[in-house]
Order: C-alpha cells, then sequence, then structure tokens
C-alpha cells in the first residue's frame, strides 16, 4: 500500500509538469531604423505603429523546477501608418511605377501616385497642396504566429518572476495596402516584398500570479523582433513588435 501511494505521489508530480494557457495582448508594430518597406522616398517620414490585438493558446513542459520550454498558436494582426505622404491621382501614371515598386496594385488604384511631403519645400508649394500632407499610406498584416519559447524562473514566491527567450514562425494570413486621404481609406492592394513564411526573435519578461495551486495569472511583455518578414526594402528599416500578453495557465 505504501509502494502505491509513492507511486501515485510520483505521478502525480510528473503529472503536474504540463501547463496549458489562454492569452490574448495588444500588440504595437514600427521600425528600430529610419527606413521604409515601400519605397526609398519614405525612408525620413514619420511612421505610426497601429495597436492591434493578438490572442492564442500554448502548452508548456517543466524541463527542471525553473526550466520550462513552451509553444503555442497565436493569431496577430499588425499594422503601421507611413505618414506626411501626398496621395494623387495621376492618369499618365502607368501601374507598374517605381514608386509602387512594392506594391501590387488593385485595378481601381492604378493611377494613384505618392510623393513625400519630405521632398518639398513647402514655402515655395501653394497653399491648396499642403491639404494634403494628412495623407498617410497604412500596411495592415495578419500572420498565424508559432512561437517556440523557453522560460527560466528568477524567483519563486507569491507572484514569480521569469525570463523568456525564443523565436516564432509567423505565416502571413492577411496582407492590404491602404492610401488615407482626409479620413477615407481607398484600398490600393498588397504588398509583393513580405514572405508567407518568416520569423522573429522574442525576449521577454513573465510576471505568474499564483492563484491556486494549479491555476495562475500571466502577464508578459515580450519584445519580437522580426527577421526576414520583409524583403528589398530601403534605408534601415528593422520591424519588430511588442505584445503585452495576459491570461491564465493551468496545471495538470
Amino acid at each position: 500500500a505504501i509502494n502505491e501511494d509513492e507511486d501515485t505521489d510520483s505521478d502525480e508530480a510528473e503529472f503536474k509538469k504540463w501547463s496549458a494557457s489562454s492569452n490574448i495582448a495588444p500588440v504595437y508594430f514600427n521600425t528600430l531604423g529610419n527606413g521604409s518597406s515601400i519605397h526609398p522616398q519614405f525612408n525620413n517620414n514619420s511612421k505610426t505603429g497601429d495597436i492591434n490585438m493578438s490572442y492564442g493558446i500554448a502548452a508548456s513542459y517543466a524541463i527542471s523546477n525553473k526550466l520550462s520550454v513552451r509553444a503555442g498558436i497565436h493569431k496577430v494582426n499588425l499594422g503601421y501608418s507611413t505618414n506626411n505622404v501626398i496621395v494623387y491621382d495621376n492618369i499618365e501614371s502607368p501601374s507598374d511605377s517605381p514608386l509602387l515598386r512594392n506594391i501590387t496594385t488593385t485595378a481601381s488604384a492604378q493611377n494613384i501616385s505618392f510623393l513625400s511631403v519630405e521632398e518639398f519645400n513647402f514655402a515655395q508649394v501653394p497653399g491648396p497642396l499642403t491639404n494634403f500632407i494628412k495623407s498617410s499610406i497604412d500596411q495592415k498584416l495578419g500572420f498565424v504566429e508559432i512561437p517556440l519559447e523557453l522560460k527560466y524562473m528568477l524567483s519563486d514566491k507569491k507572484m514569480s518572476v521569469n525570463v523568456i527567450g525564443g523565436f516564432s514562425t509567423l505565416f502571413l494570413n492577411n496582407n492590404e495596402v491602404y492610401a488615407v486621404d482626409d479620413g477615407k481609406s481607398t484600398l490600393l492592394g498588397k504588398a509583393k516584398n513580405i514572405n508567407n513564411t518568416s520569423f522573429s526573435a522574442n525576449f521577454g519578461l513573465g510576471f505568474d500570479f499564483k492563484m491556486t495551486d494549479k491555476l495562475n495569472l500571466n502577464l508578459e511583455p515580450v519584445f519580437k523582433y522580426q527577421l526576414n518578414t520583409f524583403n528589398n526594402t530601403s534605408g534601415d528599416f528593422k520591424p519588430y513588435f511588442i505584445g503585452v500578453y495576459s491570461g491564465l495557465s493551468f496545471k495538470f
């Protein structure tokens, strides 16, 4: 009977090495350097990152009391705006204009052209043209993300602190580029310099709040540097996104 109890305790300890979690996060996308994924003339234009959402599930296995490995699947939406862009119709502009070299345009957008405000001295530009400086080019991206990460515990109290590192595989599932003029969005088409499969390097911190022996509340700010999402970029375009992931994990 004693041996049976010992075996049961041992099996239960081994069984609880596994955990499952769900998470949701606001995510912010931008670039670390001056550059553009669209055209060199926009290298010095300001970029405004969108705040979108990511959500998913993950499973984790504890290699030791401090180290665990986890994998999951997330759906993540990203986006950013290239600001200070003049968007105008140009009936003489062919659809394969070099200004659109990284965009496959829709039929209705083939005569739309762009100019960067940075290219002009506005002291010499007629007043009506300055009304266009609020225009932008917006890029919307969506991915199915498969993260594979290690989680190392630095302290184990009521709230444990962890370091997180690893990488993600990103599968492109949404790709849209818009011209935004005076609040009105026009679909230009899709970017043709985005890889269908790409990767990111991930680093972050994890804060686990112990609610019961089996249930934790998790909060994880994570920085993800995209390695090969874009090609044929210009300048120092280094895309990344930051997510603040929160959710519940259940040990079993």
